[in-house]
């Protein structure tokens, strides 16, 4: 019992950060793994129906406050929905080591690259192209799946490598994690069980969080959202291959 009381806890720190930044779902399953024991399968499939609770919540919220660029999300999930079933799939079958680096890498060097570049230097989320966004849609699909992390953690550093403005990258990821989610978890239940039970807990605890995320992201300057952003990306890289050496 106080070993769930735990969990619940985390997942609600976990919420606050996913609505805040929009990253912090990564750090979901190793804390099933590690706090819980979940088979680290087990624990990314329970991951991703959790952040189908965080992904309506976050986007309720951000879509109240118009952050949500859906013109942009639409053809995001344009890439997405295919790639997350194939990554899914790929999950119990492939071995997510070198993607773990590479997505690491990504994450750092977008957050590098945030805190070195000025604000001015921001670009408009209408000025990506939709076959841009689709392609972006398929890498954050498919990687997502595969390390079972849940789409903002991934598409937020790249859309702030490629200086898109703050807030509206957090709102974009806030509803790709919907589709992420529910494409995932019907590609998870195929090849590894999920703990339906446990996520739902664990994912109404996340929507506490996400509203409280929520709350300070719109309530903090740009630019001082933007610097909180880079430093959180930076690291969550670091801690992802922590946590990949100690795993290794």
């Amino acid at each position: 019992m106080s070993s769930v009381l735990i969990l619940l806890v985390l997942a609600l720190i976990v919420g606050t950060l996913v609505g805040c930044i929009g990253i912090g779902g990564v750090l979901l399953p190793p804390i099933l793994t590690y706090v819980g024991g979940l088979d680290l399968h087990l624990a990314m499939a329970t991951s991703m129906w959790g952040f189908l609770f965080t992904g309506a919540a976050g986007t309720a919220t951000y879509s109240r406050r118009r952050s949500v660029d859906w013109r942009m999300v639409s053809w995001l999930g344009a890439g997405i929905v295919p790639a997350t079933v194939f990554g899914a799939l790929s999950n119990g079958a492939l071995p997510a080591s070198v993607l773990t680096i590479l997505l690491a890498a990504l994450i750092v060097a977008a957050g590098v690259n945030s805190l070195t570049k000025p604000p001015s230097a921001e670009r408009s989320t209408h000025s990506f192209s939709a076959s841009l966004l689709v392609m972006i849609g398929i890498i954050v699909g498919f990687g997502s799946a595969l390390t079972g992390t849940g789409g903002p953690v991934l598409l937020v550093p790249i859309l702030i490598f490629m200086r898109a403005s703050v807030l509206p990258t957090i709102g974009a990821s806030q509803a790709i994690q919907i589709p992420v989610a529910l494409f995932s978890t019907l590609g998870f239940i195929l090849f590894a069980r999920v703990d339906f039970a446990l996520g739902t807990a664990l994912g109404v605890a996340m929507i506490v969080g996400v509203v409280i995320g929520t709350r300070f992201a719109h309530a903090v300057p740009a630019v001082a959202l933007r610097r909180i952003t880079a430093v959180s990306l930076v690291c969550v890289g670091f801690l992802i291959i922590v946590r990949y050496l100690a795993i290794g």
